[in-house]
């Protein structure tokens, strides 16, 4: 599982060393709490967003060195998991079936040039199952099962954003 910060990120805003036990127990505690706070998993990313960098380096700063604060977001983060809660909002959550062979599958939603963020199979098949299907949408309302395979008795679940509305350059 990887994490929002990666250990020399995470060694850097504590100044430890990579390996530190405590720092490397604090990691995947921070990314929940920023999960949680935002509605959005930023470790999904590629790369992560440096906001979300910025806030899970304030968070774990604040715990590594005080840990009776774990669990609360110190108020050095507060401003930027704001920020990331309204970048979360702009991502969209659909649920659909598969077809039986390639074809158009119907999300109304979906608008021209959306990106394929994650896609997961959760009746059926599970994991990611993105190589099955386009990672932009190339048709509007629709999303275009590209395997010929037939998945219609499998469920789906994608998560849409449209890049023209990313806060980052």
């Amino acid at each position: 599982m990887s994490n929002i910060l990666t250990a020399a990120e995470a060694a850097y805003f504590v100044r430890t060393y990579n390996s530190d036990p405590i720092m490397l127990q604090l990691m995947p505690l921070v990314d929940k709490h920023v999960e949680r706070a935002t509605g959005r998993d930023w470790t999904v990313d590629s790369p992560v967003s440096d906001l979300a960098k910025a806030a899970a380096g304030s968070i774990l700063i604040a715990w590594y060195d005080n840990p009776a604060s774990v669990g609360q977001s110190p108020d050095g983060a507060l401003g930027a998991l704001t920020q990331l809660e309204a970048e979360a909002a702009k991502y969209r959550k659909y649920s659909f079936r598969g077809l039986s062979s390639a074809g158009s599958v119907s999300i109304p939603e979906a608008c021209l040039g959306d990106v394929v963020i994650k896609l997961q199979g959760y009746s059926g098949v599970t994991g990611d199952q993105s190589t099955h299907f386009e990672s932009a949408v190339s048709l509007a309302g629709a999303l275009q099962q590209t395997d010929g395979s037939n998945l219609s008795g499998n469920y789906y679940v994608v998560i849409l954003k449209n890049r023209q509305e990313d806060i980052r350059p």
